[in-house]
């Protein structure tokens, strides 16, 4: 008896320790799906498990979930700040309708992890079957740790046939989410969605780096048919604050966050002014961004943080550059006047670069008795020479910067003899041993010197920015600083055929966590390389 009792315990552990085995072997599995869906059983579960299984999915998550008494819209309306407030790990996107038994449910990214509810387990080939969109099944039943009662609110949500919102929606995130999905759930039939467009997002920060309208309108609309394919959307581009709001009778609420509910006050008054209705005010308020990383950034979630955690991090993958040698492998660091290029390449060279400045190697050529000194005479005239012999740098800028055609003769006769130079001194300097070479150039961009080198990192700080600095630095009037700047490529340009950007506008620490950056990204690269 002791025998089979004793058999029986041993019997019952390996099986357990199987079972152990075999849980854990599939968590390592899930844990590999790009794109889930979690079902509910009701939508006040929402949050609780969307926090639950968050290590289970890379990129996007849905959650769907069935109807009933919670599963209101009021219930619905708090899930959608709780989940997009506190969810960060990924993509994640409340679907706004409850879970139709007839309806296939369609998502722009295909499904490689079901999850579900345990009140949902006896279900488990109906959600299979239900999805229109779906890759490997990998199949995993969430647990409950204590049943999810729904948090009393008194929070009516109104409906409306017509809904608009705004906003620029650059790499949408959390925050934009709320704004969306609060439209959508009050729409019964139509969302209009302005996509701020051309001088609406200059005044932004970095505005260099939003995406292109075309790309953040596609992003806008993805979500939106994501969360309820049921409803009508026109996204569109817009040019001014209005939009379609100033014309569009049929439209009743527009959606808001506490920062632009000027916006729809303005835009009432422009509707009261065309003799239109006007339109009811929903306002959400700021979402907090958990992941702040520099007191530079804002408090808010926001773009604008995004944006700036793209300085120095690489924008475009290097391309083999098969016209010039592998070794070293030259930077290009282009720059407008007064960017900040100087102390970006002093920060390069404290790791380690070789630098070469070519502004440098232009005055180099100026002196006397060298052939570009006799020629910037022979077209510029003499008084472009000082008695000593030297070109008069100030002179011939006064001359160049506010005239493009003598700007271009000038380019013409000096960069061809800067840029043989400057590859004649870095091929000097890969002998020496040196690894890396930082070209340094103020018209590195115009020039399109970037063909001579492996990467381009480009400096931009606002040209309000640099022509302050510029006043400052050369003592010349606000007409003069603005002429400088004006004459060189725009920060646009320099941003457009960027591999990294760097900004030094705000503090010495900030611009030096952009340079560790990168130039360990650099590192990793040039291991590959080898």
């Amino acid at each position: 008896m002791y025998n089979l009792t004793y058999c029986v315990s041993v019997s019952v552990a390996l099986v357990s320790v199987v079972i152990a085995y075999l849980i854990l072997s599939n968590s390592k599995s899930v844990s590999m799906a790009n794109n889930g869906i979690l079902f509910v059983s009701n939508a006040a579960k929402a949050h609780k498990l969307c926090s639950k299984v968050s290590k289970l999915v890379k990129n996007v998550l849905y959650i769907k979930f069935d109807g009933g008494p919670e599963s209101t819209l009021s219930i619905i309306n708090k899930q959608i700040v709780n989940i997009y407030s506190k969810c960060w790990i990924y993509d994640v996107r409340l679907m706004l309708k409850p879970r139709d038994a007839q309806t296939k449910i369609k998502t722009n990214y295909p499904i490689q992890l079901i999850m579900y509810d345990k009140e949902l387990s006896n279900e488990s080939d109906k959600l299979r079957n239900c999805l229109d969109n779906i890759q490997t099944e990998v199949m995993l039943q969430s647990l409950d740790e204590s049943p999810t009662m729904a948090s009393l609110t008194n929070e009516e949500v109104k409906t409306y046939e017509y809904v608009a919102l705004g906003g620029t929606f650059d790499k949408l995130h959390n925050g934009h989410k709320i704004l969306l999905s609060q439209a959508a759930l009050r729409a019964t039939k139509h969302v209009t969605v302005g996509v701020t467009d051309v001088n609406m997002i200059q005044s932004k920060i970095l505005w260099e780096l939003i995406e292109p309208v075309e790309q953040r309108i596609k992003a806008v609309l993805d979500f939106l048919t994501d969360v309820n394919p049921d409803l009508e959307y026109n996204v569109l581009p817009i040019q001014d604050l209005y939009g379609p709001t100033k014309h569009d009778a049929r439209l009743q609420l527009i959606v808001v966050s506490e920062e632009t509910i000027r916006g729809a006050v303005k835009i009432n008054e422009k509707r009261k002014e065309n003799g239109l209705n006007e339109l009811d005010i929903y306002t959400i308020e700021l979402a907090e961004d958990t992941n702040k990383q520099s007191t530079e950034e804002e408090t808010k979630v926001s773009s604008s943080n995004q944006r700036m955690r793209l300085l120095g991090t690489v924008l475009r993958e290097p391309k083999p550059n098969p016209n010039i040698p592998d070794w070293p492998y030259v930077i290009g660091l282009a720059g407008g006047i007064a960017s900040g290029k100087s102390n970006i390449t002093e920060k390069l060279k404290s790791k380690g670069a070789a630098v070469i400045n070519c502004d440098i190697i232009a005055h180099e050529l100026y002196k006397p008795g060298l052939p570009l000194n006799h020629t910037i005479e022979e077209t510029f005239g003499r008084d472009v020479i000082t008695d000593s012999g030297e070109v008069d740098r100030n002179k011939l800028g006064s001359i160049v910067f506010g005239d493009k055609e003598q700007l271009e003769r000038l380019n013409h006769l000096v960069w061809p003899a800067v840029i043989e130079e400057a590859q004649r001194r870095i091929k000097a300097l890969g002998e020496q041993g040196y690894k890396v070479v930082v070209m340094e150039a103020a018209v590195m961009v115009r020039a399109k010197w970037y063909t001579y080198c492996h990467q381009l990192w480009s400096v931009i700080i606002p040209p309000k920015e640099a022509i302050k600095r510029l006043k400052e630095r050369n003592n010349l009037t606000e007409e003069e600083a603005k002429q400088r700047v004006d004459a060189q490529p725009s920060n646009k340009e320099q941003v457009d055929v960027a591999n990294i950007v760097f900004s030094p506008f705000w503090s010495y620490e900030y611009t030096q966590t952009q340079i560790d950056r990168a130039w360990d990204q650099l590192q990793l690269y040039l291991n590959k390389r080898k």
